[in-house]
């Protein structure tokens, strides 16, 4: 059987532990995350600019090496008709780096850099609430979700002139998806409401760009903007399960109940915009602020899921058919985020910073699930960063406070996730080093 999914959400898909209201991390560094995730561009990070603004690259003074670890921490609840304290515990790391310099005396500058594009990692146990047909359950679950995706990138910095300077990568996104948990069939027209268990894996590569602008009016005030293109990935992998439950509901206990498929998931990254204020108040202070906007409502409006080539008989003969066409409702909403941030230098080699971001939540209540729980709206930030002569060691902490959203009436069939409460949030720390060479 072949999996197709336009969107990251394949199934039930999602729970962030990436960075709270950003469903779609940046990839930046512990600088810019310990503003609340505002780029300000200075003369040291080429791994900020390869992941926000690639304009500014062109303010690199020199070679320098950047490398970076993000651990993320998410902890939640969920309640509805057969849970009472349903837990997700989701922890993880991730290293990431980039590479800068200017090209000799010339009005370029390259940059390289590993960044993570979206990382979420949910394991949320909690029992399978009746449905399907004959009201079956699968019991008590480990439901699982994990999708990653790690771009690669190529950029060029253009320095125009001081008021002006422009930038452009190209990527390559690696992407790989997980997601174990008892799946119902959306609109099929002999399986919609019918579940089955199911764990899926996939991996695969996919494209993008991005390009961005710094204009300086003024040696205090600096404005940026930068666009990022939507990235579609087809990853390939396999897709297992067991219907056995749900069979013996309709009186088919006899059949063959196990499915071993190949699977391919088209997962869609949507396109983003980014526009940053930046203010030098005096040597020593910096204050700044920035909106994004992501374009959910095309890249989640709908889960279109075909099956082909199942290996199951039984299955194949009641369906007259090895192939299964679905498609699970999603109406994800368009996201804006606005980040404030501080930045103060304190003493000759350190600099403390602080920060705090607000965002709707992409997610419709009608749709949310725990494995969609992309519910956090706030983030508050802190941050430092020393330097011992040529190299610098930066340090941010992300809080997103916990938040409740609850399901009055489910639009996804069967209604398990009706009259549910979930409740989320993360934190994350963030080490960068940065070495110029």
């Amino acid at each position: 059987m072949r999996v197709r999914a336009r969107r990251l959400a394949f199934g039930l898909a999602l729970t962030t532990c990436a960075w709270g209201e950003d469903f779609l991390t940046s990839g930046a560094g512990a600088r810019t995350r310990g503003t609340a995730g505002v780029y300000a561009p200075w003369t040291e990070s080429a791994l900020d600019a390869m992941a926000v603004n690639p304009a500014g690259l062109t303010l690199l003074g020199g070679p320098v090496i950047e490398v970076s670890t993000a651990a993320m921490f998410a902890r939640g609840t969920f309640q509805n008709a057969a849970n009472s304290d349903g837990k997700l515990n989701a922890n993880g790391a991730i290293p990431f780096g980039a590479f800068g310099m200017p090209i000799g005396k010339s009005r370029f500058t390259l940059g390289f850099a590993a960044t993570p594009e979206l990382m979420s990692a949910a394991r949320w146990r909690y029992t399978d609430a009746p449905g399907g047909a004959g009201g079956v359950s699968y019991g008590t679950l480990d439901h699982r979700s994990e999708i990653f995706a790690m771009r690669t990138s190529a950029g060029v910095g253009v320095h125009v002139n001081s008021k002006l300077q422009l930038g452009f990568t190209v990527g390559a996104l690696y992407n790989t998806n997980r997601l174990r948990t008892a799946y119902v069939f959306q609109n099929h027209p002999a399986l919609a409401g019918l579940k089955t268990s199911l764990d899926l894996k996939t991996n695969g590569v996919g494209w993008n760009g991005s390009v961005g602008a710094i204009v300086s009016p003024t040696k205090k005030l600096n404005f940026g903007v930068a666009y990022k293109t939507r990235t579609t990935v087809a990853s390939k992998g396999l897709a297992t399960g067991n219907i056995g439950v749900q069979l013996a509901a309709i009186g088919l206990g006899a059949a063959r109940p196990d499915f071993n498929y190949d699977a391919q998931v088209d997962n869609i990254l949507p396109q983003s915009l980014t526009g940053h204020v930046l203010w030098h108040v005096n040597t020593r202070t910096r204050l700044m602020a920035q909106t994004d906007w992501v374009n959910w409502r095309r890249a989640f409006a709908h889960l279109p899921v075909t099956l082909t080539n199942g290996d199951n008989k039984d299955i194949n003969g009641v369906l007259g058919t090895n192939g299964i066409n679905d498609s699970i409702p999603l109406h994800w909403r368009n996201q804006m985020t606005a980040r404030v941030g501080i930045e103060q230098s304190w003493r000759e080699n350190t600099t403390l910073r602080a920060g705090y971001a607000h965002g709707n939540s992409p997610v419709p209540g009608s749709t949310l699930s725990p494995l969609t729980a992309a519910i956090t709206r706030d983030s508050i930030t802190a941050g430092a960063g020393y330097r011992w002569g040529r190299v610098r060691v930066d340090a941010a902490y992300v809080l997103d406070p916990k938040v409740s959203r609850t399901t009055g009436s489910s639009a996804l069939r069967a209604g398990e996730y009706s009259n549910s409460r979930v409740r989320l949030g993360t934190h994350a720390v963030i080490i960068s080093t940065t070495f110029k060479l």
